[in-house]
């Protein structure tokens, strides 16, 4: 790389802290602590198979296949992607989600999914993974500081394939916290890194990767106004009654009524990213 080339893996982790500080909540993986936000994270992705099955059919996993899930969370990809595969491996670091990945296993009858309860940046594979890997992939897990450390990593695990999913501009969880920071906090909302910066991430380690872009409707269903306060007050931030008054009055002007509940939706670009490592090589 020439001395004056763009530090793509600078910016990706300056937006990284800058995210993390407006969110200043200990990492990706601290929310998922609890059981109960875990759960209603698999509930959620379950109520839209359709979404799953696309993601594992896009995938060259076969009978025979090994395959490692990175950020598997509570088993969204990695359970089903059991019941085609091998063996999957799955790396999660939080209690809440593993211990809903496991229960979500058994009701599923899965036997041959392996959990490993690290970071993936912590994870030294040659203590805690068993060789390499036929696919190696890590679906919107992408809350990495050293994505270009992380993304070596993933390339010495697999033994063929990478593939990365993520998301390109404003999501729509990301909307609202852009239009209610300054009102509630007096600062502008720092959106984490995207797939434009993981894209130059990737080229200026030599990988052109393939890409192919999706949209994906992201719909959130409340009872009422209370609920839906509730559901965001820790997110937002929200610590004081003037702080709540301001994200009672965004939602009550945002969401929409539909079969007497409320909804909150919108649209969001996601991302695929894969590449055959043996090129990269």
């Amino acid at each position: 790389m020439r001395s004056n080339a763009i530090d793509w893996n600078a910016i990706w982790k300056e937006q990284y802290d800058e995210n993390l500080h407006c969110r200043d909540n200990g990492g990706c993986a601290s929310i998922w602590e609890s059981r109960e936000k875990a759960l209603d994270f698999l509930n959620q992705s379950r109520e839209h198979p359709e979404r799953i099955l696309s993601i594992i059919d896009s995938l060259p996993v076969e009978a025979g296949s090994r395959v490692l899930d990175i950020g598997a969370g509570p088993g969204t990809l990695a359970v089903p992607l059991a019941g085609v595969a091998a063996h999957v491996t799955a790396v999660e670091p939080a209690a809440g989600m593993t211990e809903v990945m496991a229960e979500y296993a058994k009701e599923e009858g899965v036997s041959n999914l392996s959990v490993v309860r690290k970071r993936w940046e912590d994870l030294d594979p040659a203590v805690d993974l068993d060789g390499r890997f036929d696919v190696v992939v890590a679906s919107y897990s992408l809350g990495m500081p050293e994505i270009r450390a992380a993304i070596e990593a993933m390339c010495e695990a697999s033994s063929r394939w990478v593939y990365l999913f993520w998301f390109a501009g404003t999501t729509t969880w990301e909307q609202g916290l852009i239009d209610l920071w300054p009102a509630l906090h007096g600062t502008e909302y720092h959106r984490g890194p995207k797939a434009d910066v993981l894209f130059n991430v990737l080229y200026s380690m030599g990988i052109c990767p393939n890409v192919e872009t999706s949209q994906m409707e992201h719909t959130r269903r409340f009872p009422d106004l209370d609920a839906a306060v509730a559901e965001f007050r820790e997110q937002y931030r929200v610590e004081t009654p003037e702080q709540e008054k301001v994200l009672r009055n965004y939602l009550a002007g945002t969401l929409t009524e539909n079969g007497g509940d409320l909804l909150l939706s919108g649209t969001t670009t996601r991302v695929k990213f894969w590449w055959e490592v043996n090129e990269w090589r």
